[in-house]
């Protein structure tokens, strides 16, 4: 089985597509909006100095860059190179670095994964992908079911769930249509209104709300008409 990761091209120069494919994935290279790596459709990868790190915490654009990604993914990384504690610059703001990672972590439910280099990056995006390919693949969920309180919290995280619809997307498709059996039965323009999906995301998530559901060929890729909608075929 082949596995796909998609890479932004302005990533070439650091080398890590290059040790991807050395590691046996199919590196898509492609100009892409938001992050540096995307993993079966489902994960975003955003790959950062950890001078970048902590400055960019601090200046307030990574939490910016942390909701575009959460509101397109439902799963977001940050894989940081090197150790932002280490910084001289910040070793007096150690406190307010730690409570802004906690916020990234709880707020945007992101994940950090520290790497001591490129070469170490590409083992991590490799052992991701492989893993989100195993679970795709077998049919398993890529996340548990959550304890939640209440039925505000299981609508927008049964909203959530589908593609291209993060924390905030969802809270917008909710208050718009009140109800997630309106929001089933909206129209592909009615969906596009909503700010971030736009007419080509809402045809997609239309597809999946109105096609029967068909047991999978054995030879046929799980990710199926998804390939299509990011412009990639075998």
């Amino acid at each position: 089985m082949k596995i796909h990761v998609y890479a932004d091209v302005r990533e070439e120069n650091t080398g890590i597509p290059g040790l991807l494919e050395s590691l046996g994935l199919t590196v898509i290279r492609k100009q892409l909006s938001i992050g540096d790596y995307v993993v079966a459709k489902e994960a975003v990868i955003e790959r950062k100095s950890s001078y970048d790190f902590a400055r960019s915490l601090f200046d307030g654009r990574l939490f910016d860059q942390a909701k575009r990604m959460a509101e397109a993914y439902p799963i977001v990384i940050y894989i940081v190179e090197g150790d932002p504690t280490r910084i001289k610059r910040y070793q007096s703001r150690m406190k307010q670095l730690y409570s802004a990672m906690i916020t990234l972590t709880l707020d945007y439910n992101a994940r950090i994964i520290m790497s001591s280099g490129p070469k170490a990056t590409a083992l991590i995006i490799d052992a991701i992908a492989r893993r989100m390919a195993k679970e795709v693949g077998t049919g398993i969920v890529l996340h548990k079911k959550p304890r939640l309180s209440d039925l505000r919290e299981w609508q927008l995280y049964i909203v959530q769930s589908f593609p291209f619809i993060g924390p905030k997307t969802a809270e917008k498709i909710l208050d718009r249509f009140s109800t997630i059996e309106k929001f089933c039965s909206s129209s592909i323009a009615e969906l596009s209104k909503i700010e971030g999906i736009g007419d080509k995301k809402a045809e997609f998530i239309r597809r999946i709300l109105v096609t029967p559901y068909k047991k999978p060929d054995k030879d046929r890729r799980r990710v199926g008409k998804l390939d299509e909608f990011y412009g990639y075929n075998e």
